[in-house]
């Protein structure tokens, strides 16, 4: 391993050594940053890739140094590394150094506590991690970590981020290979060029180094999509390299991927179904009209009938099993629910293919990094006769079958054809008017409080969000949904009574019929009436502060909301004012509001629609004019008089 001398760094930041420097390199960077608990002095990774015996042994040498600027950076005291099946992690070493009479004394940790890191999501996860504390941790004093990790696969090599935490004084990712590794890499999300690169060769290995200083940390913003969409990160893989036989391919191209993935499921379908799945896929063909309602009901029977559970186990994390297996548990991963949907079409004479995907926290896509990388699902795809694609993702089991779930909308989908044909096709983003939520009214008043009975519709992913919520089973927890939902006016709003319809009907909207009441909502003064009949107003003042946000916002998906409330204008009164109407057509925001009379009553309708996935930050202005509209529409009220 390359050691990495703690001494030496300290000279290699500060320029010197002594007392002096010390109080110097505290004194820069509790200026540099004065609201940060402690500051990364150096942080660095290095990333070997070594041509041996005619094959490739990948490790990383990892190093941190942090020094502690106020007292309760206490909470950075304890300490973890990661490691998994493909990841293992040596030769940790972890100190504390303590400044103390102008010199440091060094203080080493010598308890690692080897950890399970199972995820709650997971049923099964072979990752794990070392956990320790560092003594001693208070302002001023400095912690220091190193290891080697060892990756078993170099088609597994994660690349470098580096936004952190905290911020960093230095920080640097050096990828050092053997002359005969031919290597890509590639800086993203850098406009700013704060990332400096340099090339060379050294001992008979190149050397490729990017290294950037001074670096603020990654703040947390609500609804900020992955960081991997923002913050400036290395992606990097290995293509081919040259043995001793010749070239070896190892990502080259999607092509030297693909056969990798096929790899994993090639013979799936080979092995003879059992009874009972043939059974079950017999049954499903008796009840089915057409080719297309095959594949929608094997596609609900899966939603149904197999529980979804994460696997992460070595090669298990990549290869599923055969649907037989998958038939018997009754549960699975993404990859096993796939793997059943091919193979019970596959049984019912109906072609289908295993799809590997990435959902949407991953930014890539295939013809840019044909590395794994770019994905983390698997679903089924079904081609029908006319060429429309359908993609089969059971995790989702609220979604109905002809819309892809939401997590993969614009994602590349790498549809395996056979052992060696493929195509990539892009999923579609589904427009706003496929996801609506309805919401129609009637309201009068009666006394100090408007009284009315209401019809909601859901449809699309406004459905499916909602079938999660609704699949509850203390009827509490669905009430208070339905309310956060339905509910209006003011923090008065009251549900008396509702009834949910269709909620488990994936091909029909979920209907929600109601009743419900607001108190001392409108106001009366003198002979007059005034009431806004904007009782819902989603994103009044939701203004981005562009001054302080720094990351784009994502959206689950795109929807319309349309409301329609009808008011009895009560005896005795008639109309002195009613608003007009606005509208505004944004690219990411837009509605209408309508306000006219009809036989005794009042009429207002409004539309609103969300029309983004990702919202960049050079659209927040954008955002902001279209808040800035429907904020003002909301504060029109109508005005009733004594006649």
């Amino acid at each position: 391993m390359t050691k990495i001398s703690f001494a030496g760094l300290i000279i290699a930041v500060c320029g010197f050594t002594g007392a002096s420097a010390q109080s110097d390199l505290y004194k820069t960077f509790k200026q540099k940053f004065p609201d940060d608990p402690a500051v990364f002095v150096e942080r660095s990774e290095v990333l070997t890739i070594q041509l041996k015996d005619d094959s490739l042994q990948v490790f990383t040498d990892v190093s941190e140094d942090i020094l502690h600027l106020k007292e309760q950076s206490e909470a950075y005291a304890s300490g973890r590394v990661y490691g998994s099946h493909f990841n293992q992690v040596k030769d940790i070493k972890a100190k504390t150094l303590i400044w103390d009479k102008s010199r440091y004394k060094e203080m080493s940790v010598s308890d690692f506590k080897k950890n399970s890191d199972r995820d709650a999501g997971i049923f099964y996860d072979d990752s794990y991690y070392y956990s320790f504390n560092y003594p001693s941790v208070s302002n001023g004093n400095r912690t220091q970590l190193e290891y080697r990790s060892f990756q078993k696969d170099v088609k597994f090599i994660p690349g470098f981020i580096f936004s952190t935490y905290l911020p960093q004084g230095k920080t640097s990712y050096t990828i050092k290979t053997s002359p005969q590794v031919d290597l890509f890499y590639e800086v993203l999300n850098d406009a700013a060029g704060v990332i400096k690169f340099r090339k060379f060769e050294k001992g008979g290995f190149k050397y490729y180094e990017w290294t950037a200083t001074n670096l603020p940390a990654r703040r947390s913003e609500d609804s900020s999509p992955s960081i991997r969409y923002y913050v400036p990160h290395v992606i990097t893989y290995v293509k081919s390299y040259e043995s001793k036989k010749g070239k070896v391919n190892v990502l080259s191209n999607l092509d030297d991927l693909y056969h990798w993935y096929y790899s994993f499921v090639d013979g799936l379908d080979k092995e003879a179904a059992s009874p009972e799945l043939t059974a079950v896929v017999e049954k499903i063909k008796s009840q089915s009209k057409n080719e297309t309602d095959i594949v929608r009901n094997v596609f609900y029977w899966v939603q149904e009938n197999i529980q979804y559970i994460a696997f992460e186990e070595g090669m298990r994390g990549l290869i599923p099993h055969n649907g037989t297996y998958v038939c018997e548990k009754r549960y699975g991963d993404c990859k096993d629910m796939a793997s059943l949907i091919v193979s019970m079409l596959n049984i019912a004479g109906v072609k289908s293919y295993r799809t590997w995907i990435g959902t949407r926290d991953l930014p890539y896509k295939y013809s840019q990094v044909p590395t794994p990388l770019v994905d983390n699902h698997m679903i089924a795809t079904y081609i029908a006769a006319d060429g429309q694609y359908y993609f089969l993702d059971a995790t989702s089991d609220h979604t109905p079958f002809g819309l892809p779930s939401s997590m993969i909308q614009g994602k590349e989908a790498l549809i395996g054809l056979d052992k060696d044909h493929y195509v990539v096709k892009t999923v579609p983003e589904i427009p706003k008017e496929r996801n609506t939520m309805t919401d129609s009214i009637t309201i009068k008043l009666d006394g100090n409080q408007i009284v009315g009975k209401g019809a909601s519709a859901l449809t699309g992913y406004a459905k499916v969000f909602g079938g999660y919520e609704l699949d509850r089973a203390e009827k509490d927890d669905v009430k208070r949904y339905v309310t956060r939902l339905i509910g209006k006016g003011s923090n008065k709003f009251y549900l008396d009574d509702f009834k949910v319809a269709n909620e488990n009907d994936r091909d029909k909207p979920t209907r929600i019929n109601y009743t419900f009441r607001i108190g001392d909502y409108f106001q009366k003064i003198g002979d007059e009436l005034y009431i806004n009949l904007n009782l819902n107003k989603d994103y009044y003042n939701a203004f981005i502060n562009t001054a302080l946000r720094q990351t784009p916002k994502e959206n689950d998906y795109r929807y319309e909301s349309l409301e329609y409330s009808e008011l009895t204008i009560p005896d005795g009164y008639e109309i002195e004012y009613l608003p007009p109407g606005a509208k505004q057509d944004g690219d990411l925001l837009g509605f209408e509001t309508r306000y006219e009379k009809k036989n005794g009553k009042i009429v207002f309708s409004k539309k609103l629609y969300i029309n983004y996935l990702l919202m960049q930050t050079n659209q927040f202005d954008q955002w902001n004019e279209a808040v800035k509209s429907l904020s003002e529409a909301y504060k029109e009220s109508l005005i009733l008089k004594k006649k």
